[in-house]
């Protein structure tokens, strides 16, 4: 190719090149360099030498990620440093239609001359049909992204369709050793003669992990018998159950940099017990696309059940503090004898000891008294009149409770919008939403009550009441203790440090009873 012509030698602006590559996992370069590299021959070829390289690695142009490099490009252009550019390909530089009319307009503001190493040739943006080849070409590229990503985006939905496992980050509970491995890269960024190849296990995601799994039912098992959130995060931490994270290894990341694991929080909770897939639901982009694809760890009920649950208004959300004793909350003050509950606190020679919420009178050593309440609880468990205990089948229909729920809540909003329009007035919504809120409240109380588990239930089914009391978590034992009876600690009499004699205990009170 001749020497470009028109070139004016007493231009004194500067001749640069334009270099991106998209993905670039090795973290090497390759590819911009290669770019770079035909983007000189082509200068060669046209009788110049390139003054100056802008280089994106690893940004992409149509995803909309800010560009460091492209914006100080056109910051020179404007400035009038550049006078001739080259670029590896147009999708290379520009992959949006706004961008090039931008560019265009600044480039023919400035002289600019444009060059594609791989066309060989110039722009001439001076001409409509310069402009119309770039425009052309920018358009192409775009059209091949845009198909491209619907192309992946139609597979997916097939995938999941199919029941398929789509990849990503293992979902809690999900995932059986095949026996068979896979090549992987440990440091996939780190040059080609320096990566590291690790063989890692390849999962039958169609199956459940049953350790994992069986954690997931004890979540929702523990939830829907009244256990508090903040006691079940507790006994995670306690018991030292690992999330996906930690089990996987997988590095954790915020903002680019790696972060330490945080563990086990109420959003992770949620999000594991009221997902479609531990139903053994298929979910593509939020919506489920095939039902009943995998055996479910939880029925579809408990988990319609843990979502009505949670979505109540009236359920305490706060943390507060979480109970580490037994009779925490629980036991009754027989000094006050108005239903105030103790807490345990440290006397002066530092031990813990139960004293009243509101007065702090009635001192009782905390471990001696929880285990002389826990014998009285098992030998209570252990009668064969334990089945007495269980509530019976109410025959409600929960489907039917839910489906008036959701209508009742919709008329809610419907009131709302007729007041917004003026259909009616302040007085009208105040009645109906007074109504409303009233039906919605005791919808919500009867689906509580259908869909709730009897702690009680696990000792049905046991003949050794002990050792099931020892494999309940703190916050089950705590449930239990409330459904099964009352222990109430009077005062002490002088002189005693611990007279189990003076422990009063009798039947469970009804809830509206009990002391807040």
């Amino acid at each position: 190719m001749q020497a470009r012509s028109g070139h004016d030698e007493t231009d004194t602006r500067l001749d640069a090149d334009y270099c991106r590559v998209s993905v670039d996992k090795s973290g090497a370069e390759a590819g911009v360099g290669t770019q770079h590299q035909d983007n000189e021959e082509l200068a060669d070829e046209i009788g110049i030498t390139l003054d100056v390289t802008y280089t994106d690695n690893d940004l992409s142009a149509y995803s909309g990620v800010e560009r460091p490099e492209y914006e100080r490009l056109l910051a020179d252009i404007a400035a009038g440093k550049i006078g001739t550019l080259i670029f590896w390909h147009a999708n290379r530089f520009l992959r949006n239609t706004d961008e090039v009319n931008s560019f265009i307009r600044l480039a023919r503001a400035h002289k600019l001359r444009v060059y594609s190493s791989t066309k060989g040739a110039e722009y001439r943006l001076e001409r409509a049909a310069g402009r119309k080849e770039l425009r052309d070409d920018v358009n192409e590229a775009e059209y091949e992204s845009e198909h491209r990503g619907e192309r992946v985006a139609l597979a997916r939905k097939r995938q999941a369709r199919n029941g398929d496992y789509g990849g990503g980050v293992r979902p809690y509970g999900w995932g059986v050793d095949t026996g068979r491995v896979r090549s992987a890269c440990a440091n996939p960024k780190a040059p080609a003669m320096e990566r590291v190849y690790q063989d890692r296990a390849v999962l039958d995601m169609t199956r459940h992990n049953e350790k994992e799994a069986a954690e997931v039912r004890r979540w929702a098992d523990d939830l829907l018998a009244g256990v508090p959130e903040n006691q079940l995060l507790r006994d995670l931490a306690a018991r030292g159950v690992p999330t996906v994270a930690m089990t996987d290894g997988r590095v954790v990341r915020r903002n680019g940099k790696q972060a330490r694991h945080g563990g086990w929080n109420s959003r992770t909770l949620r999000q594991i017990l009221t997902s479609p897939r531990t139903s053994g639901h298929v979910v593509y982009q939020g919506q489920v696309v095939t039902r009943n694809a995998y055996e479910p760890i939880l029925h579809e009920d408990v988990r319609q059940a843990l979502i009505t649950m949670f979505s109540d208004p009236a359920r305490k959300t706060s943390p507060g503090n979480t109970p580490r004793w037994l009779g925490s909350l629980i036991y009754r003050c027989g000094a006050c004898n108005d239903g105030t509950t103790m807490t345990v606190r440290h006397n002066s020679a530092g031990v813990p000891v139960y004293r009243c919420r509101r007065v702090g009178h009635c001192s009782w050593p905390a471990a001696r008294t929880d285990a002389h309440v826990e014998s009285v609880v098992i030998e209570r468990l252990s009668r064969p009149d334990i089945s007495d205990l269980l509530p019976r089948e109410t025959g409600v229909d929960v489907a039917a409770l839910r489906q008036e729920l959701v209508v009742t809540e919709t008329r809610k909003k419907g009131a709302a919008q007729m007041f917004a329009r003026g259909t009616i007035d302040g007085e009208q919504l105040e009645t109906i939403t007074a109504e409303l809120d009233a039906a919605i409240a005791r919808l919500r109380g009867d689906l509580s009550t259908a869909t709730a588990k009897s702690p009680l239930a696990d000792f049905a089914a046991t003949s050794d009441a002990r050792r099931t009391w020892n494999d309940l978590t703190l916050g089950r034992k705590k449930e239990v203790l409330r459904h099964l009876l009352t222990v109430t600690l009077p005062p002490l009499g002088r002189g005693h440090s611990f007279n189990r004699d003076l422990i009063q205990v009798g039947p469970p009170v009804p809830p509206g009873s009990r002391a807040a």
